[in-house]
């Protein structure tokens, strides 16, 4: 049960780090600022950047960066 609500937990937690992100668009306009700040991050923390779909499901709290980069340019396109 601890494990199913977890996955529960983590898909939610990544629909609300892209509504965050979509919100930081619209409202800065700003886009390139964040995908600078996400790149920083990432490299601060040795992020993996082509998790596997299946590890990024069961244990991934926010969204994979170059999912997030991807997404941030579409919505400021």
């Amino acid at each position: 049960i601890e494990m199913m609500t977890s996955i529960f937990s983590n898909i939610l937690s990544r629909k609300n780090e892209y509504q965050a992100d979509e919100y930081s668009v619209k409202t800065y306009k700003k886009p390139d600022a964040m995908i600078l700040a996400l790149k920083k991050l990432s490299i601060d923390n040795l992020s993996n950047l082509t998790p596997h779909p299946f590890k990024v499901f069961l244990s991934y709290s926010h969204p994979p960066v170059l999912e997030r980069i991807k997404s941030i340019r579409k919505l400021a396109s």
